[in-house]
């Protein structure tokens, strides 16, 4: 039980990217400024992958894994997965190459943010 409340914030998280993600295409919010940003759909998979990875370095620090190596990994593994399994999932999603790089490059900036801003600092607890 102490590990799934380690683990209760990315697993809330998860949650929510899988609600995205699976998401009829029809159901996704259209604001036609945001749609207008060249990308903006790769940013937001960005910023998924990002928060997802951040949220899972205290639990694994925690748990005194090698965290810098664990929680990107573990972001960019289900990044991956559920890149894959979007398209049998959703008649109306499809799996996409640059979504996965986004989900992976979010995962990857996010060790410098957590090294450099976030570990050892007040403000760890909240992550």
């Amino acid at each position: 039980m102490k590990l799934l409340s380690l683990f209760k914030k990315p697993l809330i998280w998860l949650a929510l990217i899988c609600y995205g993600l699976f998401l009829p295409s029809r159901d996704l919010p259209m604001k036609p400024f945001l749609f207008k940003i060249p990308h903006f759909d790769k940013l937001v998979h960005f910023g998924l992958f990002f928060v997802f990875a951040l949220l899972l370095y205290r639990p694994y620090k925690q748990l005194k894994f090698k965290y810098l190596l664990w929680a990107p990994l573990t972001a960019f593994l289900f990044g991956a997965m559920l890149e894959s399994v979007q398209r049998t999932i959703s008649a109306t999603r499809d799996t996409n190459i640059y979504d996965f790089m986004a989900n992976t490059a979010g995962a990857l900036v996010s060790i410098l943010f957590y090294y450099f801003l976030v570990s050892g600092k007040k403000w760890e607890r909240f992550f």
